[in-house]
């Protein structure tokens, strides 16, 4: 039988990077929404001001998911073992390709036992990779949009290469769309998580404000 203890799995900041992208992405979703379609009506109040609140807003929490992003990476060179970037790919290294068998054995009901990972499993570490890179793209293609205000200026020298591959409308069109991808990923990680939790009995659901698992410490992922 397996030692089962509680182990620190999600270091400190592993844990403030994973809520403020949180709040970022809602946040994001949020105001990005009414940029798309402002539902409020404001023209008999020309002095509300709401489209220009919620695109200030909006900005500023696209520095802060840019600055979580970065945080991750460079945690992810930094961090201990549950943390490191390598997870995300683990089809890339034997423990990694094992427990991807398995999860998918799992899943598919062919195993009645789940994998007993610490950390993410398999399936749900490229997940993980899929929303970041896609996290990636709405910082890029959100600070491409802003600097078309000022062609001259700094973020569009930074970001002004994006049209070089896609103009002005499909940009937007991808960058408004892909706020459905977290809406659906939110669902689905909500439920897996619970679902983890019942099944594995690991803390998975707390682990994230405590930074604490249960399970063998001597499990390779």
């Amino acid at each position: 039988m397996p030692k089962i203890k509680a182990i620190k799995v999600w270091e400190f900041p592993i844990r403030v990077i994973h809520w403020t992208n949180f709040v970022s992405v809602v946040g994001l979703s949020v105001t990005g929404a009414y940029i798309h379609f402002p539902f409020l009506s404001t023209a008999n109040n020309p002095d509300a001001f709401v489209m220009g609140y919620a695109r200030a807003i909006h900005l500023s929490l696209g520095w802060l998911l840019m600055l979580g992003v970065i945080g991750r990476v460079i945690w992810g060179l930094m961090g201990n073992r549950f943390a490191r970037l390598r997870n995300f790919l683990p089809f890339t290294y034997p423990e990694g390709r094992e427990n991807l068998v398995d999860v998918i054995k799992y899943y598919t009901f062919a195993s009645p036992r789940p994998s007993g990972t610490l950390g993410h499993n398999a399936l749900a570490s490229m997940a993980y990779l899929s929303i970041g890179l896609i996290m990636i793209f709405q910082v890029v293609s959100g600070f491409a949009l802003y600097s078309q205000a000022d062609t001259g200026g700094t973020a569009y020298a930074l970001f002004g290469w994006v049209f070089e591959f896609m103009n002005n409308g499909y940009l937007r069109m991808a960058h408004y769309f892909s706020m459905f991808i977290f809406a659906s990923f939110f669902i689905t990680h909500i439920y897996a998580m619970w679902m983890s939790d019942v099944a594995e009995r690991n803390g998975s659901g707390g682990s994230m404000f405590n930074g604490y698992k249960y399970g063998d410490p001597d499990s390779k992922i």
